[in-house]
């Protein structure tokens, strides 16, 4: 694997990481709460994302707004959202779903600290696991007299630089989902 690849798949990390973080709720409404939410709209065919049977907007700070563009799978789009054990309640007025985004409880906040920091730590084992594979082919490179021993320890440098550079960022982006949990 080349340095090149390594700030490549960095990036891919943290893209990763930050979708993953969107869809933890912190109490306000986030359509990205919802979108991923599997729905069995049709006999006979694979279960969509909910963002591909529906509109999903937000129209205050605590809804959800869904607006079928079927009306008639509705009710099956109703049972997904319950099922999906995000503890949401959607109301059915026959058209659209509204969603009302609960406050979260303490405990729950506390869960969900515990969650980011799961999916920060996650994030890091992939990154430090890439690492090792860009300083081993750098090694490998040395080796068999492809860059001289100056080259090798400039690009372990360089690796390192943006290996504690992702890390910094990973820290950075569950702190500010930590905030967001603990003060919303």
């Amino acid at each position: 694997m080349k340095h090149e690849d390594l700030v490549s798949h960095i990036t891919n990390v943290k893209s990763f990481l930050s979708s993953e973080l969107n869809k933890i709720r912190t109490g306000r409404a986030v359509a990205s709460l919802v979108e991923d939410i599997k729905v069995d709209a049709y006999e006979g065919s694979a279960a969509l994302p909910l963002n591909e049977v529906a509109s999903v907007s937000v129209p205050d700070s605590q809804t959800i707004l869904i607006s079928p563009w079927d009306k008639s799978v509705i009710k099956k789009i109703e049972s997904a959202i319950i099922a999906s054990e995000k503890g949401l309640n959607p109301i059915n007025d026959g058209v659209n779903l509204r969603v009302p985004i609960p406050a979260i409880t303490e405990d729950r906040r506390k869960s969900l600290v515990k969650e980011i920091s799961a999916l920060i730590e996650a994030a890091k084992i992939k990154i430090r696991t890439l690492r090792q594979d860009v300083i081993k082919s750098i090694e490998e490179q040395q080796d068999n007299g492809v860059i001289s021993e100056d080259d090798m320890y400039r690009m372990k440098k360089d690796v390192e630089a943006d290996v504690s550079k992702a890390n910094l960022d990973l820290e950075r982006m569950g702190q500010e989902k930590e905030d967001e949990v603990m003060n919303k």
